[in-house]
């Protein structure tokens, strides 16, 4: 191995990686704002703050690369200690990470209203959201990487509650939904979709956080952890937008058949089983006709339910 694979190419691969996932980013928000045009204004600047704060950490993790491979290059006292780019994409990923989480804590309260299980996971939301700071802060104090060992309890903190916060919240969602109960084919359909989504992108982020942990704790003073935490905040951007265009399949394929559906069981009194109590559907929605709110629980909306509201025809 070469003296610069470890403190230089590892930050370069996660840069190269960090770069591919966000191809994928730009495709999901044009995917986003293209098919979800009458989403609300709130949800759009809430997708829009979040990619803008993650396009930052990226830049960040250019900006560390740059400084150490081109504007420092052979400067081995500079390459031994970390600058502004590792603060700025500390902090930026951990804004984004806040943001993802409150948005998934905040669609699981809208389906459910179980305040014990949403206070603790804005708890560890809270947590998660601190302990990351506290590691921008601690590796800005203790910036040479013969000093990071300062940092480990930040660290531990930060990457053990994140992925902590993560399986739970997926946890939780895939528990409820797989307990919801609907006799809409269509809907049943988008909950099982939503169900693969949350089990992928909850385990995914959690791993990368633990990889990060253990490889921070084998050798703190090494710059590998750092190349995976730059990937975390793409991970967590993705997260929103698949939670988000996971609507897109059922639009196009089964929105005129769940309305149908919906027309045909409504004089019946159309309920379904949540949790044990039975609601009634109270209005239908088409998939690009949902336009309250901090829209987190559109995902829900789009399933062609409402737990209340009048539809489109005011009824």
């Amino acid at each position: 191995m070469g003296a610069y694979d470890d403190p230089l190419g590892s930050i370069l691969i996660g840069t190269w990686v960090s770069s591919l996932l966000f191809m994928l980013i730009i495709q999901e928000t044009i995917k986003y704002y293209r098919s979800f045009r009458r989403d609300s204004l709130v949800l759009k600047v809430f997708v829009g703050v979040a990619i803008t704060v993650d396009a930052l950490s990226l830049i960040a993790d250019y900006a560390d690369v740059y400084l150490n491979t081109i504007t420092h290059w052979g400067d081995k006292e500079f390459i031994l200690n970390q600058y502004w780019p590792v603060t700025l994409y500390l902090s930026t990923t951990s804004f984004t990470g806040f943001l993802v989480q409150s948005f998934l804590v905040n669609r699981y309260w809208i389906l459910t209203r179980n305040i014990v299980v949403v206070s603790v996971l804005v708890l560890l939301v809270i947590v998660a959201f601190g302990g990351s700071l506290a590691t921008a802060i601690m590796l800005t104090i203790y910036n040479a990487y013969a000093e990071r060992g300062h940092a480990k309890v930040p660290v531990t903190l930060w990457l053990t509650s994140t992925a902590v916060t993560d399986i739970s919240i997926a946890a939780v969602l895939i528990w409820q939904l797989y307990n919801m109960k609907t006799s809409f084919k269509a809907t049943e359909g988008l909950i099982q979709r939503l169900i693969r989504s949350a089990m992928q992108t909850g385990s995914t982020t959690s791993i990368v956080a633990v990889v990060v942990l253990i490889t921070y704790l084998v050798n703190n003073e090494s710059n590998i952890e750092t190349g995976f935490a730059f990937i975390l905040g793409r991970l967590y951007i993705l997260t929103l937008l698949y939670n988000l265009n996971v609507r897109k399949v059922s639009k196009k394929s089964n929105a005129a058949s769940s309305d149908r559906e919906y027309r045909a069981e409504r004089a019946n009194n159309p309920t379904f089983t949540f949790d044990g109590i039975h609601v009634q559907h109270t209005a239908v929605v088409h998939m690009d006709s949902i336009d309250d709110g901090l829209a987190l629980p559109s995902i829900y909306k789009a399933q062609t339910i409402y737990f209340s509201g009048p539809d489109e025809d005011g009824r």
